[in-house]
């Protein structure tokens, strides 16, 4: 189907996937390389449901879908995770012969759903019609009203939507919110440390809504649940990764942490070992030619994500350390994660290493201290610990495989 064409003309509901803002307010040239990713996504995201039809251009910023009746809810649920896309609407074709028979149509239709309650109608037009969109929705309202519905623009308990498209309107029968952002895989690759719990795997998954596909680095101690968090990054790709194939990393890192309680005073530990924990991934994106970490990091959450601690883990990464959520509070953290799917998952973590012994922690240790305790490790285990990393792509990953 060519753009603008419009075959539908009966009552069966189809989907009309809304592109993001992020997408269709580029400029022309950058809007043909956004579009093409999104829709390879798309048909990815279709495809695992089994659909294989090709998703159609209506339009310049949607594309169509026509799935069967009974599939219409678990592909609509799969384009709602792909990233580029703001909405997606079920929707009914209305054909008409003029704005009378339009609007009495659409009021046939809409007076089930409106009854007597109040009511609002929105009207988006494209093409050449001799009337415009408030003339369509004054109309319809009028004979919405006449069986019974009340007008409140402003707080309605129904609206009525309804997007003209040259000779063929469309009633949205239902709208669902997309990912939004911009289409996976028209940004950079970056490296998460992922943990298994809420933080991360939220900050990995704002990465690829701004296009970043996503590789892991985990890092293995004897009080830490490696299976758990690789399950926890795997439940966030399976449903929001079309398109991409995450490599993990996977680094032994017990040798680096026993060390600390020979060589570190109990409340610089913390901190020490996430300073450890950059330097390595550092490292291994170096060595995999990505040029930006990602973290969980959110500002005072804990005492190695305090201000200076965070700038003293900066400053022992060569790469670049994103950090999303350092802003936001727990409640807010906890409530994306439950929008990513995994918030049940990574409420079983749990707490990985307290490494202070019962004492206090250092939360404003200086530079030149922290500098001090990273220097007191042996350089051959940082060294030892790199060689250790398995590396594997995350679909091929079982539990209790390593």
């Amino acid at each position: 189907m060519t753009i603008g064409s419009t075959q539908d003309t009966g009552t069966a509901d189809v989907l009309h996937i809304t592109l993001s803002g992020d997408v269709y307010l580029k400029s022309r040239q950058t809007q043909k390389g956004l579009i093409r990713k999104v829709r390879a996504n798309l048909k990815n995201a279709l495809a695992a449901t089994g659909y294989r039809e090709e998703p159609e251009r209506i339009g310049t910023h949607r594309f169509v879908v026509r799935p069967n009746p009974d599939q219409i809810e678990t592909i609509r649920s799969a384009a709602r995770t792909v990233f580029g896309i703001s909405s997606v609407d079920t929707v009914n074709a209305v054909p008409f012969r003029g704005i009378e028979d339009l609007a009495r149509n659409i009021a046939d239709r809409s007076r089930a759903r409106v009854g007597t309650k109040t009511f609002a109608v929105r009207v988006k037009r494209r093409g050449v019609h001799d009337w415009n969109s408030m003339d369509l929705a004054r109309l319809i309202g009028s004979n919405i009203v006449a069986t019974g519905g009340r007008v409140d623009l402003s707080n309605p308990d129904v609206t009525v939507s309804v997007n003209v498209l040259d000779e063929t309107a469309y009633l949205v029968v239902d709208h669902a919110v997309g990912a939004g952002g911009l289409p996976l895989g028209t940004q950079d690759r970056v490296l998460c440390l992922v943990s298994g719990g809420f933080d991360s795997v939220v900050a990995a998954w704002m990465l690829m809504s701004r296009g970043c596909p996503v590789d892991f680095v985990h890092f293995t101690l004897n009080c830490a649940q490696s299976d758990h968090a690789l399950a926890v990054a795997r439940e966030m790709w399976a449903k929001w990764g079309h398109g991409t194939d995450p490599t993990v990393h996977l680094v032994e890192f017990q040798p680096v942490k026993d060390a600390l309680y020979v060589h570190v005073e109990p409340r610089l530990r913390q901190v020490t070992l996430k300073v450890m924990m950059a330097r390595a991934a550092s490292q291994i994106a170096e060595d995999s030619q990505i040029t930006a970490l990602v973290t969980g990091d959110a500002m005072g959450q804990v005492s190695s994500q305090t201000l200076p601690h965070l700038v003293a883990v900066s400053h022992a990464s060569r790469t670049p350390i994103l950090r999303p959520l350092v802003g936001l509070p727990k409640e807010t953290i906890i409530d994306l994660a439950r929008r990513v799917g995994t918030a049940e998952l990574s409420a079983r973590a749990q707490e990985v290493c307290d490494l202070s012994e019962g004492r206090p922690v250092a939360t404003r240790a200086e530079q030149e201290v922290i500098n001090a305790s990273v220097d007191a490790i042996p350089d051959m285990l940082m060294a030892d610990a790199i060689t250790t990393q398995k590396a594997f792509k995350l679909r091929d990953w079982t539990p209790g495989q390593f």
